[in-house]
């Protein structure tokens, strides 16, 4: 046993007037509860795997970003382009009709 539990089951077995065999399985159920839940907090730190994996997603969304910008201008462009067009026949018509 380690000193802490040593100390840990001296107090129970003491103070609280406990039997050994008590004060002895006390000691063992505080220690599994303490180590579970290390184990459960140790399992909820992210590895060297998951942090490459979540890079890899972030340069992937990266570039699609990228793609879509890319969609946008040129979708904004041909818009422009379409209205030019549009605005230049509505001149030209309204030109043919004056004279």
């Amino acid at each position: 046993m380690p000193i802490s539990q040593i100390k840990l089951y001296d107090l129970f077995r003491r103070e609280l007037h406990l039997p050994d065999e008590k004060a002895a399985e006390f000691v063992m159920a505080v220690g599994e509860v303490v180590g579970s839940s290390l184990e459960n907090d140790r399992k909820s730190f992210a590895t060297k795997m998951d942090v490459h994996s979540l890079e890899i997603q972030i340069h992937s969304l990266e570039l699609k970003i990228e793609q879509f910008k890319t969609d946008i201008y040129k979708a904004i462009f041909w818009s422009n382009i379409g209205q030019l067009i549009a605005i230049l026949g509505g001149m030209l018509a309204i030109v043919r009709f004056l004279k």
